[in-house]
C-alpha cells in the first residue's frame, strides 16, 4: 500500500490499472526519493500515478510529449537534472514511465529500477 505522504492510484480504464498501481508502490520502496511517478500507455493514457498533485498524470504526459518532441522519434530514455530534482523517462514493453526523484539519486540504479519495473508489468499483460 501507498504510504500516507504520496498516494498511488489507477488513473485510467485500462485492464491493468491494479498491477500498475502495486509496481509503482514497489519503484517507491525501491526509490525512497521519488516524489512523482506515473506508468503511461503507447497511447498516452495514464494508468497509474503516485502523487499528491492530481495534475501530475497530465504533466507527466506533457513532459514524455515533450521529450519525443525533441528528436524524429520516441526516446527509449531520458534523464533531466535541476538543481532541486531528477527527471527520468523509460519505455519498455509499450509501456512508458516517468518519475521525478531527489537531486542526488543513483541515476543508473533509477533507470534500472523503472526499466525493470515495467518489464515486471509488462510480463503481467494478458498477452504476454
Amino acid at each position: 500500500m501507498a504510504d500516507e505522504s504520496n498516494k498511488t492510484g489507477p488513473a485510467g480504464g485500462s485492464d491493468r490499472p491494479e498491477p500498475a498501481v502495486r509496481v509503482l508502490d514497489e519503484l517507491a520502496e525501491l526509490e525512497p526519493e521519488l516524489r512523482g511517478a506515473a506508468i503511461i500507455e503507447a497511447g498516452g493514457t495514464a494508468l497509474a500515478v503516485r502523487s499528491e498533485d492530481p495534475g501530475w498524470a497530465g504533466d507527466a504526459v506533457a513532459l514524455l510529449g515533450a521529450v519525443d518532441a525533441a528528436g524524429d522519434r520516441e526516446v527509449d530514455s531520458a534523464h533531466i537534472a535541476t538543481d532541486k530534482a531528477e527527471v527520468f523517462v523509460v519505455r519498455e514493453g509499450g509501456l512508458a514511465l516517468v518519475a521525478v526523484t531527489g537531486r542526488f539519486v543513483l541515476a543508473s540504479l533509477t533507470g534500472f529500477d523503472m526499466r525493470m519495473s515495467l518489464r515486471d508489468l509488462a510480463a503481467e499483460a494478458p498477452d504476454a
